[in-house]
């Protein structure tokens, strides 16, 4: 309701200003301003307000007849008087673009100097082009900050009024000031600070304007035609007894011999002065010099450490385009600076790489803008002689013109070819294997958690296939390492040819491959994988030998089988596992029952931790008979698992899982001590000749840790000659270079223990061990006997194989005979011995005791009769 009264009576005062004398008593308007700036508006000594505005209103009360409430306050409270209704008129405001979207002004009625003001301190302010960079104390919404955003300042300390502002900078919070002239002489002197903060230059002229909120123009009309009304004879009268005024000329003598005496004084001091005067500028120009000094000493500093760093300089005109390079810039790409001309923009951009300039010029863009602090970016220049050189692009703007656009801006180039070189080299031994060049697993565990992601977003499938190759160690161990990484690099470059596009392969490590294949890549897994078998078991000539590897192969899928990388690879391991344990050369996917037969294994490697010391083992025994004579001479010692839970464990199942948790030396140490002790009772029931043999597992045999077990020692507490005892090893273990396997075997012969190579002929073997290590036995494979039949080609190997042991002095013992077939036919070709199911299973102790009781008793009954 105030508003609309107020409204109405200014548009009756208006009415009434158009007939003089008519006046408008009975309404009141609110004016409100900065308490702080003399001679216009500031306190006396008494706390009054005084002060050309309150004199003017005081007259505009007159004319108008309008009752008139003068508040002087901080400058920004006087802005929120305004702003929230509480004043009608704010006085001494400038105009600008941002206060013009809030206010409507008068016209203005006084234009006055605002200047920028520095500590002593502070040299080479001459415009606003050098305030970049500074911080500058200001007066709480005064309109010198939209100025100052003009002319590139960024950084501001506000002040309630001017008293604060320069009692900071002489307690040097604050080095530059922006102050109105008028006031801030009158604060600089009553703080006698004139000579320690001095005026630098003019940063624009302001003018006075009297303003009213937008909307409240019915007010703004009201103001003028008052103001319009004071003539300029009152107005000067108002200003001369404010800012001074000259004195009137007296005619009486004495009043002339006083100004003469007063004349004379001025003369005196005006001497005085102009000697002062020329004392000052020597001391300030020395100052200047001093400074100036400083400044060069500065410069060459700066130009001293540029040099050092062999950066190439740059100066940019924003405006113009114009550049300016130093001579090392262009020595950096192979030029001297006279061949690049003009020295112009267009010069750096035509040795740059195109897609760096778009780059370079977009950031340039952000930081013009202010979006950013700083230019930052590293771009490619083509040297003189065509190569491309990494140069780190650095730069900054200095300055802003006096509407605020970008001026000059100034940077370095430096030379950075080498360290990208060198980042590059880093990155590709971090995450690339040396030998193949295929990714690591490192790169790969990174790239399968981003394929996962993927997939999730596309809402697609992803396949992980680890793959395994067989028997590696085997060409290791024969042709040596050289010839083994050959084998590796060759392999990789096989199944990278076989990928389809967007399938990203890796190297995990040893001989161990992984195949990250996207749903888009490859439809049918099955075939892709037989694929890959297929070009991994062609042949490869290594060393002038032609060399056969197959590989096993383990697929998992996202999001079926796993829904992490660790679940995919661990899934994708375990089907490799089982494609291993069915035969090697296979490809298995995961699956539930494969997850179920790990978490058994995982539960059987528990139980058998405890197996020995709750005997839980059993040792059965394999008769081993002579062809010749069809009598038992010898026998296997083999291990069974009686669980108290799952029954009889066949050593297929346990055996493997003993081999990786190590339990297989302690029970092969068992083992071995049940045959001494059995084959030192059962000795004198089928003579000198009869041996039990003892399978011994590589772990058990090469680990020098684990060969602790003094079979000596067994042997002569149980009063037994080691040659009724013999050790069954493979091939592999003949093959591996280790000084520790030439070291037990001949351990063994010392003792008189016998030697046997077990599944003679499944190996990748090189047959010159049989003639450097003394070897007694050679047991032909079960899947040379199943299949023998006469004149096919296990026949024809086996042939061979006796042939070759009878030359080199050594017996042959045919493994899996279980037919009266392949019994008649080991004999025609001349085996030694043969065991198989043909003769008996195996069977526990007291079993074959019984038969070896029952042989003898038939032979007796054959001497007797």
């Amino acid at each position: 309701m105030r508003k609309v009264s107020i409204l109405a009576g200014c548009m009756l005062c208006l009415m009434g200003l158009m007939q003089p004398g008519i006046g408008c008593a009975e309404q009141t308007i609110t004016v409100t301003s900065d308490d702080n700036y003399p001679p216009y508006l500031f306190k006396d000594a008494n706390g009054n307000t005084v002060g050309i505005v309150v004199d003017t209103w005081k007259l505009w009360e007159q004319k108008t007849g309008v009752k008139v409430t003068l508040l002087a306050m901080v400058w920004e409270q006087a802005l929120q008087q305004l702003l929230s209704g509480h004043a009608d008129v704010i006085e001494m405001i400038y105009q600008d673009p941002e206060r013009e979207q809030r206010f409507s002004f008068s016209t203005p009625y006084a234009t006055l100097p605002v200047g920028i003001y520095a500590h002593k301190s502070i040299g080479g302010l001459a415009s606003s082009s050098h305030l970049s960079g500074f911080t500058v104390g200001v007066q709480k919404g005064d309109g010198c900050i939209f100025h100052l955003k003009q002319a590139g300042v960024q950084s501001f300390r506000l002040y309630n009024n001017y008293e604060e502002m320069i009692t900071a900078t002489l307690k040097g919070e604050i080095k530059i000031l922006c102050m109105d002239d008028y006031p801030a002489s009158y604060y600089l002197y009553r703080a006698k600070a004139d000579q320690k903060v001095l005026r630098a230059f003019t940063l624009y002229h302001g003018e006075f304007h009297r303003a009213v909120k937008k909307g409240n123009e019915p007010i703004l009309a009201l103001i003028e035609k008052g103001m319009a009304a004071i003539t300029p004879a009152e107005m000067a009268a108002i200003e001369a007894r404010w800012k001074g005024r000259p004195l009137q000329q007296d005619l009486y003598e004495g009043q002339a011999l006083w100004m003469l005496a007063v004349a004379f004084i001025v003369a005196v001091s005006l001497v005085l002065l102009v000697f002062m005067l020329r004392l000052a500028v020597k001391r300030k120009t020395a100052e200047i010099e001093s400074k100036r000094a400083e400044l060069e000493l500065e410069r060459l500093r700066l130009t001293e450490i540029i040099d050092a760093t062999r950066a190439g300089t740059w100066e940019w005109n924003v405006q113009t385009g114009a550049c300016q390079f130093n001579h090392r810039w262009a020595e950096i790409l192979g030029y001297q600076l006279e061949d690049i001309q003009p020295l112009g923009v267009e010069a750096p951009k035509r040795l740059t790489h195109p897609d760096d300039w778009k780059m370079a010029m977009a950031l340039v863009e952000q930081h013009l803008k202010g979006e950013i602090a700083f230019y930052e970016c590293d771009i490619r220049m083509q040297h003189k002689d065509g190569r491309w050189l990494w140069i780190a692009d650095r730069g900054r703007l200095i300055s802003r013109t006096a509407d605020g656009q970008p001026w000059m801006m100034r940077g370095t180039h430096i030379d950075i070819t080498d360290k990208k070189q060198a980042d590059a080299a880093i990155w590709q031994q971090a995450n690339y294997d040396s030998l193949t060049q295929l990714p690591n697993r490192h790169y790969f565990n990174r790239h399968l958690k981003e394929a996962i992601a993927e997939a999730a977003t596309q809402q697609q499938k992803l396949s992980l296939l680890l793959l395994d190759l067989d028997r590696f160690k085997e060409v290791n161990d024969t042709l040596g390492h050289r010839h083994g990484d050959e084998l590796l690099i060759e392999i990789g470059q096989r199944i990278r040819q076989c990928l389809y596009d967007h399938m990203e392969v890796a190297r995990l490590g040893g001989d161990e491959f992984a195949i990250i294949a996207p749903e888009s890549a490859c439809a049918d897994l099955q075939a892709f994988g037989q694929q890959l078998m297929q070009e991994i078991s062609k042949a490869t000539i290594l060393g002038g030998e032609r060399v056969y590897v197959t590989v096993s192969i383990g697929i998992s899928q996202y999001p079926e089988d796993a829904i992490n990388a660790e679940e995919m690879i661990q899934h994708a391991d375990q089907a490799m596992y089982e494609a291993k344990s069915r035969g090697r050369n296979n490809l298995r996917f995961f699956s539930l029952a494969i997850k179920e037969a790990m978490s058994q294994r995982v539960m059987l490697a528990r139980d058998l931790k405890a197996a020995l010391e709750k005997n839980e083992l059993r040792d059965y025994y394999q008769p081993i008979v002579s062809l010749n004579t069809g009598k038992i001479v010898k026998a296997e010692a083999l291990m069974r698992w009686q669980h108290p839970e799952r029954g009889l464990i066949s050593p297929a199942l346990f055996i493997p899982v003993a081999e990786e948790t190590g339990d297989i030396v302690a029970m092969g140490n068992w083992i071995f001590s049940r045959a001494v002790a059995h084959a030192s009772k059962w000795q004198p029931l089928v003579g000198e000749a009869f041996a039990i043999s003892v399978n011994k597992s590589p772990v058990q045999f090469v680990d020098p840790q684990r060969f602790h077990h003094d079979w000596g020692k067994i042997l002569q507490d149980n009063a037994l000659a080691g040659k009724h005892l013999v050790v069954e090893i493979t091939e592999g273990l003949l093959l591996n270079p280790d000084p520790v396997v030439e070291q037990r075997l001949l351990y063994y012969r010392d003792l008189g223990i016998q030697v046997a190579i077990d599944d003679f002929g499944t190996g990748y073997s090189s047959l010159s061990y049989l003639s450097k290590f003394d070897i007694d036995y050679l047991k032909i494979d079960q899947s040379f006997t199943r299949n023998l039949n006469a004149g096919n080609e296990s026949y024809v190997l086996c042939e061979a194989i006796i042939v070759m042991a009878h030359k080199l002095g050594l017996k042959v013992i045919a493994e899996g005979v279980e037919t009266a077939l392949q019994r008649d036919l080991l004999m025609d070709i001349h085996c030694d011995f043969a065991q198989g199911f043909f003769y008996s299973p195996p069977v526990p102790a007291e079993a074959f005791e019984q038969m070896l009781v029952q042989q003898s008793r038939q032979e007796a009954a054959l001497l007797q009769g």
